[in-house]
């Protein structure tokens, strides 16, 4: 699941759950439409998030290639996540904190 709310001048994602390749398929539409068009930075906020599929990580990748490096960041990535993100290699596309 995913709630998207504005905070100062950013736009934040506030991820939870397991977000498998059903999750991310539902949540994509709305996160085109409203991330990918946003002239705000984006992050997207891991905090709850216990797994994530394939189609989640092709998610990040178009918005880190929408956005931008400097407008665009992951945050509160738990350690197994970030092992998935780092042998994808998306931690040398992106700011993954």
């Amino acid at each position: 699941m995913v709630s998207i709310v504005k905070d100062n001048d950013t736009l934040r994602c506030v991820f939870s759950g397991r977000i498998d390749t059903v999750a991310a398929t539902e949540m994509d539409c709305e996160i085109n439409r409203k991330v990918l068009t946003s002239a705000m930075p984006v992050v997207f906020d891991m905090k709850d998030v216990a797994y994530v599929s394939s189609a989640f990580l092709r998610i990040c990748i178009s918005a880190a290639k929408t956005l931008g490096s400097e407008r665009f960041r992951i945050v509160h990535v738990n350690p197994a996540i970030l092992k998935v993100f780092k042998i994808s290699g998306f931690d040398k596309l992106m700011v993954i904190e």
